[in-house]
């Protein structure tokens, strides 16, 4: 056991915009690759989802996010984030969405994946994951 506590070292933030509607949660097949752990792994703090597109004023419909880790072959779903119904103007701020972790740990070059349910919001959502590398 360490006699010193680890912390991170070196920030790591990831960020990818989510496409097409995903059909399987245990083999999915629409996930885009957010954030890769560094050499000596990483600690995930805080993801944030937002809409995002080149209007002003991006609507979403509900759905869900679906947040994975990868390890090089398998897929594992730690976290859901639903996606509420916003239509933007330019009064009405796009939808915005933070969670926060305590103890979302990868390992030496995992990956943090994420993808959605809706057609609707194919390349509307935006996934920003912010940690660091240990």
């Amino acid at each position: 056991m360490a006699v010193d506590p680890q912390f991170a070292s070196v920030v790591n933030v990831g960020s990818a915009s989510i496409g097409s509607a995903e059909t399987n949660l245990n083999v999915p097949t629409q996930a885009a690759t957010v954030f890769t752990a560094g050499v000596n792994g990483a600690k995930i703090e805080e993801i944030v989802i937002h809409a995002s597109t080149t209007s002003l004023t991006p609507t979403t419909v509900a759905g869900n996010v679906y947040v994975y880790i990868h390890d090089g072959s398998t897929y594992f779903l730690v976290d859901t984030i639903p996606i509420t119904a916003v239509t933007a103007s330019t009064t009405v701020a796009p939808f915005r969405v933070s969670r926060t972790y305590t103890n979302l740990l990868l390992e030496a070059s995992w990956t943090l994946r994420a993808s959605q349910s809706i057609a609707g919001n194919a390349n509307l959502l935006r996934i920003t994951a912010i940690g660091g590398d240990y």
